[in-house]
């Protein structure tokens, strides 16, 4: 194949030909780069740069990103976090590499081919202002009379509390929609109006001394939040630190 014998006999033993000498320069060149290819990669978030980019609504971003600042601010790494508001084309964003992450619901509308991971349990909690005519807990007729202040994080799409009342033919009474959970908590002091919010939030309520919890009617069920991603990046290192990250994050915020 190269023209040339490379080894030819010698007193001693064998030796290179010039050409051969040529070629094993070159290996030593080329080699480590193969190997960097064929061996399994690592990851250093202390040594290497780059930003993770991941989408998620407000309730669970809320849960997840103060553990994840406490954990790893002070860890001297070259990596950064982007947390982006939750959007509609979010899960478009993931199949064309725009977002590395997101954190989604399990309501069984990903597509199939995502990777995903259960990150804990959701389950729904109602809160009023403290003085409000409200007992410790709603039927849901009581829910349903109720004028409620909605969180939407899309325009136009139904939340889930709305999605579970339809299943039943119900309809809330919205009084008023905003996109965040800390603008609607601040809109319940002083009226008696409902908010429907996820428990993992429930610590911001009983830090409030002008609000209070009651418990939600039975007929709103619990779920949980899903860690997904793109196929493509199951076996990355980068990714794979990534997810140990957010689980991490998870496990010790509940």
């Amino acid at each position: 194949m190269f023209g040339d014998d490379l080894l030819v006999r010698a007193p001693g033993g064998f030796e290179l030909t010039l050409r051969g000498r040529e070629i094993l320069r070159e290996l030593d060149t080329m080699l480590p780069v193969v190997e960097k290819l064929v061996l399994p990669a690592t990851f250093d978030p202390r040594r290497e740069q780059g930003i993770f980019r991941v989408a998620g609504p407000d309730n669970v971003c809320t849960v997840l990103l103060p553990r994840l600042c406490r954990s790893y601010s002070a860890a001297h790494f070259q990596v950064g976090f982007e947390f982006l508001p939750w959007q509609a084309d979010a899960i478009e964003m993931l199949e064309r590499g725009k977002l590395d992450l997101i954190l989604h619901i399990d309501d069984g509308l990903l597509p199939a081919h995502f990777r995903y991971e259960p990150l804990y349990r959701e389950e729904w909690i109602c809160v009023v202002a403290r003085p409000s005519c409200f007992g410790k807990s709603l039927s849901l007729k009581q829910y349903l009379d109720a004028e409620h202040v909605v969180v939407g994080t899309l325009p136009g799409v139904q939340t889930i509390p709305d999605k579970q009342m339809a299943a039943f033919g119900k309809k809330c009474r919205s009084f008023l929609r905003v996109p965040y959970f800390g603008v609607a908590l601040r809109c319940l002091p002083g009226t008696e109006l409902v908010l429907t919010l996820t428990s993992g939030m429930k610590h911001l309520v009983e830090a409030d001394p002008s609000l209070r919890l009651v418990k939600a009617p039975p007929e709103l069920r619990s779920f949980h939040f899903l860690m997904v991603w793109h196929p493509r990046q199951n076996s990355d290192p980068r990714h794979t630190w990534l997810r140990e990250a957010i689980h991490q994050a998870a496990r010790t915020s509940n």
